[in-house]
């Protein structure tokens, strides 16, 4: 289960599977574990990178660079 960000009401925090850079990327998935999350980007091809992050569902808005 994801854990809830307390900086953000209603987001979640854990590691992010993007493309690319935000205007223009791209979210595959969000994951408790950094293996999980490494696993799913390899399924989802070349240039998915893993980052942890807080993650709003409702919007589909990523922010990265938090620390785990």
């Amino acid at each position: 289960m994801l854990a809830s960000d307390p900086r953000y009401p209603g987001w979640v925090q854990g590691w992010g599977v993007i493309k690319g850079s935000p205007p223009n990327w791209h979210f595959a998935g969000i994951y408790e574990t950094r293996a999980e999350a490494l696993a799913a980007a390899q399924q989802a091809g070349p240039g998915y990178d893993v980052q942890w992050g807080s993650y709003d569902e409702r919007n589909n808005e990523f922010v990265s660079g938090n620390s785990p």
